[in-house]
């Protein structure tokens, strides 16, 4: 915390473009009494109550809420109230098999989070957390939301709707521990145009997010399959080889990997390598015959398993997504050399694509 006290507080808040100077006022008279001394460094929890009084934080409560989806109302209501994208018709749903799933309408648009709920009548926090930046503004607006989650298993989490900027300030002038304050937020463009649920529709959902080096990317990784797929079997594979994407043929593939790649790290180490890439391709392809899905690739600069590297997702919204690193399943064959997991790789995906349809039909009935 940089020597900020109760009385600079809300010009600190002010000069940050959060509040009005009267809002941050009024909030700090709104701690009670007594006041704290105006010179003393505020707490962690009193930063919280006037950020909150000044309506910027969305709470979402980890014990009882007593009705679900009331519960997830209020929690998508307030994230509104704060600036994020307004909702409605939110619905609870059970499929047949007891798994539930969270629907609602985010600016007409569906929305689906997939829930669990372990301990009665609690939210399910994991999901809320993974899932909330599906609230966030759109078009241009830089303000993402940033997590403080709750030190222990009964404590509230809280999110605060924030510039990179101002989420940095609250950490460094006030001390809050947020989470993601590295994050990178994905471009913003309006709706597909394409008919919903089409392959179509999640391919421009998806470059609406992307960044330009990134659709860059997977407009030259797409555009020369056919071409790098027809060398890569010229040059690798024996003759006889069933090259039609079954299965069956991922079961033949599996040898040849094996004789080449010796575990996990040889294989990531050699993602660029012509029979690794031919093989990451020939995966890939065989799991979008098999099932509803598509290439994936982003470019955000993160340092994860997901980021500069070509994926399989499922064609199902959001909350369904399944995601499938074909380079992956590959260096996991290499590392366990168990046979038949190539052939596996699609059932990630199909689960995805089943609990997406079953949600659907239970909405509907």
């Amino acid at each position: 915390m940089v020597n900020t006290t109760y009385r600079s507080l809300a010009g600190r808040l002010a000069a940050l473009g959060m509040a009005s100077e009267d809002e941050a006022a009024a909030a700090l008279a709104a701690l009670g009494e007594p006041p704290p001394d105006p010179d003393d460094e505020p707490e962690e929890a009193d930063v919280l109550d006037v950020l909150d009084e000044c309506g910027l934080l969305v709470w979402v409560p980890a014990g009882d809420v007593g009705n679900l989806e009331e519960g997830y109302r209020e929690v998508l209501e307030s994230a509104a109230e704060c600036g994020a994208v307004p909702v409605s018709g939110v619905e609870l749903v059970e499929d047949e098999d007891g798994e539930e799933s969270l629907h609602f309408l985010r600016d007409g648009e569906p929305v689906w989070w997939a829930v669990e709920h372990e301990a009665g009548d609690r939210l399910d926090l994991l999901t809320v957390m993974e899932c909330i930046d599906d609230l966030e503004p759109r078009g241009g607006d830089p303000r993402m939301f940033y997590a403080l989650p709750g030190e222990e298993q009964d404590e509230d989490d809280v999110y605060v709707l924030a510039t990179p900027e101002q989420a940095r300030a609250l950490h460094d002038d006030f001390g809050l521990d947020l989470e993601g304050l590295d994050r990178v937020k994905p471009p913003s463009a309006g709706p597909p145009d394409a008919e919903p649920g089409t392959l179509d529709w999640y391919m421009q959902s998806d470059r609406g997010r992307m960044t330009g080096s990134a659709r860059d990317f997977l407009d030259g990784w797409t555009s020369g399959m056919d071409a790098e797929l027809a060398r890569w079997r010229s040059e690798y594979l024996p003759e006889g080889f069933p090259f039609d994407f079954s299965p069956a043929s991922l079961d033949e593939l599996e040898p040849i990997v094996l004789e080449r790649l010796s575990g996990w790290d040889s294989v990531i180490a050699s993602g660029g390598d012509p029979f690794v890439s031919g093989a990451v391709r020939y995966l890939g392809e065989s799991m979008l015959r098999e099932v509803p899905s598509r290439w994936g690739y982003q470019d955000l600069g993160l340092s994860d398993a997901y980021d500069r590297i070509p994926m399989i997702r499922s064609n199902t919204p959001q909350g369904f997504t399944q995601t499938v690193v074909p380079l992956h399943r590959l260096a996991a064959l290499a590392k366990e050399r168990e046979r038949g997991m190539l052939a596996e790789s699609s059932r990630f995906l199909q689960d995805a694509v089943d609990a997406h349809r079953k949600a659907v039909a239970a909405r509907r009935a």
